[in-house]
């Protein structure tokens, strides 16, 4: 076997704490040290805004007065939109979810029945007329019943309100 001659030593001590550590950095270390890094940042910025008492107190947002979803104003506009499309009210169920000294969380479930599009333009129209409920998810299944089946859409709706 021939040798690369009298350097070859120094060539191989070269390769092994030279270019193996930069291969090695380059290759795994570098990603994870920057993200480390950027994490560290983070950490300094929550710790001055959590620090700094010259923020100004944060003022309460105004919840909502009338109650939609518990006193039937979201059942009754619902009623007025599914007569123009032919849609179809299967259910409503309100319930409270949560209810503290001075508000209350209120949710609903809404299942609609009809046509594709009609529940679509339903959907839409009461997601525009009810700018103080928020709509948490909305799910469409197909009910078979005998040889007949129907599109159903289910709404999950939400409202806080102040507590009267």
């Amino acid at each position: 076997m021939k040798r690369l001659g009298r350097y070859e030593g120094i060539a191989r001590l070269a390769l092994l704490l030279v270019i193996l550590p930069a291969a090695v950095y380059r290759l795994s270390l570098s990603r994870t040290l920057a993200l480390w890094s950027e994490v560290r940042e983070e950490q300094r910025t929550i710790a001055e805004a959590v620090a700094d008492p010259a923020q100004p107190a944060a003022i309460p947002a105004a919840l909502d007065t009338v109650e939609l979803i518990a006193r039937g104003g979201l059942l009754d506009s619902l009623g007025r939109l599914a007569a123009d499309t032919g849609v179809e009210v299967v259910r409503y169920s309100p319930y409270r979810t949560r209810e503290g000294d001075d508000f209350a969380l209120r949710t609903a479930e809404i299942v609609l029945s009809g046509g594709f599009a009609p529940l679509i333009r339903t959907l839409d129209r009461l997601e525009r007329s009810l700018p103080a409920c928020r709509f948490l998810s909305t799910e469409f299944k197909t009910v078979r019943r005998g040889r007949q089946s129907s599109l159903q859409l289910t709404i999950l709706v939400q409202q806080l309100t102040d507590k009267p």
